[in-house]
């Protein structure tokens, strides 16, 4: 065995058992040694590894500058307000807070502290590298999350002033224990004609506890992909903020979103015709139908949670604590999910 395969064997220990896209060591050590030519951004087309799912550029908005994430449909349940912060323009998940955000970072993290979504990235760097790369690097080092494991990777259409992206299944451990989720990784390596210049990479963590990530994994990282960073010098040492009285809906953001639905909507339905040739969700028959509290259609969700709260817009916290109450004096109205009885 080469020292490649060794090395990636090293990092990768649980590859064999938890690899859901990657079908050959090889490809494991492609992920870190990648073999393809590092793209140019004025570069044509370009041809990418057969787990590539190709996605058409980031369009022009082509809808109005009031349209929000009610329209675009995301989150769970219905509308779920978009925030302009000093840095960052993102959406806002009920029960979720602001934990950080500043010129480099932004971190959303649920009541229970089970589930979170972390926004980072750097310009700049001196060494070229790939989305996979940037990912497992940035996690264990810049992030300080130890135990990382990518375990399958789907390239996709990077966000506008990025050339190449992917979106990963990855496992981690953070401050609040063992997390599982989705990193999404965007990179630009910069040439003058054929000489190096330097790399811009961006990644959204989007994770939570285990048992927990069958219930936020079909909602929660399109949020992440809807952050976007619109300051004057993104991710540089610079700390100018945004205007407080920025339109949330600029046309920026507003095409930022409309690559994140195309990029999500996309990736879910490859990943939905994976699985279906592997036989299947194998979490299927673990989906319970809950009463609506709020008199609407019965709420079907996974049983892992041991405690589901939801609120009138739908918006659900599902929590591995069952004595949390995510309701506050400025935010009361929350009610449990109780089964419905067959």
């Amino acid at each position: 065995m080469g020292f490649a395969k060794e090395r990636a064997l090293l990092l990768y220990p649980s590859y064999e058992a938890h690899n859901l896209f990657l079908t050959d060591i090889d490809e494991v050590i492609a992920m870190m040694f990648p073999r393809r030519k590092f793209l140019h951004l004025a570069a044509g087309a370009v041809t990418l590894p057969a787990t590539a799912l190709l996605m058409h550029s980031a369009m022009s908005p082509s809808v109005s500058l009031a349209a929000d994430c009610d329209a675009l449909n995301c989150g769970a349940g219905r509308a779920m307000p978009f925030r302009q912060g000093p840095y960052f323009n993102h959406s806002m998940p009920a029960g979720f807070e602001v934990v950080t955000e500043d010129n480099h970072s932004l971190v959303l993290q649920s009541r229970d502290k089970s589930a979170d979504i972390m926004v980072s990235g750097a310009a700049g760097l001196k060494e070229q590298t790939s989305p996979e790369l940037f990912a497992y690097q940035w996690m264990s080092t810049a992030m300080h999350l130890v135990n990382v494991r990518l375990l399958g990777v789907v390239y996709v259409n990077p966000m506008s002033a990025y050339e190449t992206a992917g979106i990963l299944d990855v496992s981690y451990t953070g401050p609040n224990g063992p997390m599982r989720g989705l990193a999404i990784s965007n990179i630009a390596n910069y040439h003058k004609g054929n000489v190096y210049i330097a790399t811009d990479g961006m990644i959204a963590i989007v994770g939570s506890k285990e048992r927990l990530w069958a219930a936020y994994g079909d909602w929660l990282p399109l949020v992440g992909l809807q952050a976007l960073h619109n300051g004057p010098d993104p991710f540089r040492d610079a700390t100018t903020p945004v205007p407080r009285d920025t339109d949330v809906h600029n046309p920026e953001a507003v095409a930022h979103r409309e690559w994140a639905m195309k990029t999500w909507d996309e990736y879910s339905d490859y990943r939905a015709k994976l699985l279906a040739g592997r036989g299947g969700d194998p979490a299927a028959a673990t989906r319970l139908i809950y009463d609506n509290p709020y008199g609407g259609p019965p709420v079907e969700q996974f049983a892992g949670p041991a405690a589901i709260w939801i609120n009138p817009d739908g918006q659900q916290i599902p929590t591995d604590n069952p004595a949390f109450d995510p309701r506050t004096a400025t935010d009361p109205d929350w009610q449990r999910l109780i089964p419905k009885q067959r």
